[in-house]
Parts: structure tokens; sequence; C-alpha cells
């Protein structure tokens, strides 16, 4: 694997002490207010999508730089 600028990466850097999985909870986030659990992880430093930061000290940067895969195509 090799990195370098213009090419495509995903990367995340974390704290291995420090991971934590967090207790799960419901989050009413769906369309018609439904609801779905969720179990979020503490720990990561940055993770980075396409270059672009999405996480920053385990809290989500509203930078959404992938795309949704589904059913395994784009």
């Amino acid at each position: 694997m090799v990195l370098k600028k213009g090419a495509p990466a995903d990367i995340v850097i974390y704290d291995f002490d420090g991971l934590r999985v967090m207790p799960d909870e419901i989050v009413h986030d769906l369309p018609g207010g439904e609801w779905r659990r969720v179990q979020r992880a503490r720990g990561y430093k940055y993770v980075l999508v396409n270059g672009e930061v999405t996480i920053r000290n385990d809290r989500p940067t509203n930078t959404h730089s992938g795309r949704l895969l589904r059913h395994g195509s784009a």
C-alpha cells in the first residue's frame, strides 16, 4: 500500500489503548420518526475518506466524501 497525493484513500488513526465500545442506544433519526439501535465507539482520533476528515476526536465533522454502496455496487 502506498499513500500519495491525489490518490483515493481511507485512513483511520486511533488510540489503540483508548478504544472503547460504548453501550448501545436507540436513536429516532429515520423517516417518520422511526428508531434504530446504534453502538458508538471512542478512541478514534481521525477518520479520512478520500482525503477528507469525516471524524475528528470521536466526533463527526459533517463531511460526507464517500459514496453509499447498495447491494455491493456503486
